[in-house]
């Protein structure tokens, strides 16, 4: 009996394996090489990548090290700082009140933020707030907020009045919480006029005060509660247990030699009270995996629903169409990372041949973005920490791509080349 047993647990074990092996190496042979390249070429130290296509987990692997100095071989359930692929997540959480009733989109933030009802504009952003203001001709909205139309900056564009927004917001001490940060935002000019321009910016604090203020929770909370909870994502969050926090994965960035070292500070991972829609939010490639296959899906993910189908729709479609200024030519700009470009003056806008819906960039031409590969309605979205994914309906798609390697106040020769190559090698499957 015990012979038959053993023989038995083997046969299991067999199985599993080639259940495993099938998950993770089942086509997406141009993926695996990109990861394994960039590893052993030392630009990236540690890097995870995952596809889900059809309803079925097609890739998923890992190569490097999730810490190099003290030798950590990477294993999959490593939790990644992702940065600006917090703004989806938090603004699906906003979404979740809009199928409430809750608002409409075309509701002047100031109904609910009234610290934003007389917002001024700088006169000239390349000079700075002492070029002067004037007030701003028209209510921002919260769809302008959403999709980054609303005429706020981020404080990272070469752009003199960036450098007033990054050490007055970013570097404030005084900010400890997202109410803090966005009354202080208040008493900064825009940048543009709202609806004049599409303009990368710290608009997705906004949305998330707008979850605190509408709901009477703390944005940790109501992300908990609507989004991570019934999507089953238990590794996701701002701050983080002291398993989680082994987990890590430690940030690095190109140094002057042009290799990669260990970033002085890394992101502080617990005793965090600033719950910023921006930026903040760590999580699993897994994790990120089940809110994106929820878009995927329209709003739903084994057999929890989060969102409508016809609310996922919207989010998905462009609402760009309206703004008044718009990048057209490649001698107008410069690449900075996927879907964004820095223009003449250094502000940071959209690439031409992408439009941006409520929370993410969508593909609308595929031969002007030069993403021949890609299909128009692909959205999407991008990390200062070079983490990406996509969401692709018509190939019933979904990829994430997570490393860290940082981009945000050093250089990052690589800043869209990582993003770049991952659509291209994952589409290679589908020509």
């Amino acid at each position: 009996m015990k012979k038959i047993l053993a023989l038995l647990s083997v046969i299991l074990m067999i199985f599993a394996c080639q259940e495993q092996q099938q998950t993770t190496t089942n086509k997406f042979d141009s993926f695996d090489q990109f990861l394994s390249d960039e590893v052993q070429a030392g630009r990236l130290v540690g890097a995870q990548g995952m596809v889900w296509h059809d309803g079925q987990l097609v890739y998923n692997k890992t190569y490097g090290l999730r810490d190099r100095e003290s030798g950590d071989s990477m294993r999959g359930d490593e939790l990644f700082f992702i940065q600006s692929m917090t703004k989806p997540i938090v603004s699906a959480a906003l979404m979740t009140l809009y199928d409430e009733g809750r608002f409409q989109l075309d509701d002047p933030i100031s109904q609910y933020l009234p610290e934003f009802a007389s917002s001024v504009v700088v006169n000239d952003p390349t000079i700075g707030s002492s070029s002067g203001t004037h007030p701003a001709p028209s209510a921002m909205t919260i769809r302008q907020l959403l999709s980054h139309t609303a005429g706020m900056t981020h404080g990272i564009a070469p752009i003199t009045y960036d450098k007033e927004i990054w050490d007055g917001i970013l570097r404030n001490p005084n900010n400890k919480t997202l109410a803090e940060r966005v009354t202080a935002l208040s008493q900064k000019p825009l940048i543009f006029d709202p609806g004049h321009r599409w303009h990368y910016s710290f608009s997705p604090d906004l949305v998330g005060r707008l979850v605190e203020v509408l709901s009477g929770k703390d944005l940790s909370t109501f992300l908990q509660e609507r989004i991570f909870t019934p999507l089953g994502m238990q590794n996701s969050g701002y701050n983080l247990s002291a398993e989680q926090q082994q987990r890590v994965m430690t940030v690095y960035a190109f140094g002057a030699d042009s290799t990669l070292q260990r970033l002085e500070n890394q992101p502080k991972s617990s005793g965090n009270t600033l719950y910023s829609g921006v930026n903040a939010l760590f999580t699993t490639a897994a994790d990120y995996l089940s809110f994106a296959g929820m878009m995927l899906n329209r709003g739903e993910w084994k057999g929890k629903r989060i969102l409508k189908p016809e609310t996922v729709d919207l989010m998905a479609t462009d609402h760009t169409g309206s703004v008044k200024f718009k990048l057209d030519t490649i001698n107008q700009y410069t690449k900075r990372s996927v879907a964004i470009v820095a223009d003449s003056l250094g502000a940071l806008g959209l690439e031409p041949g992408y439009g941006f819906g409520l929370g993410f960039a969508i593909m609308q031409d595929p031969a002007k973005a030069d993403r021949t590969a890609a299909t128009k309605g692909e959205y999407f979205w991008s990390g200062a920490n070079s983490t990406h994914f996509l969401i692709n309906p018509n190939k019933r798609l979904v990829a994430v791509f997570m490393t860290q390697v940082a981009s945000v106040g050093t250089p990052n020769p690589y800043g869209f080349y990582f993003g770049n190559i991952m659509r291209s090698s994952i589409y290679k499957e589908f020509e």
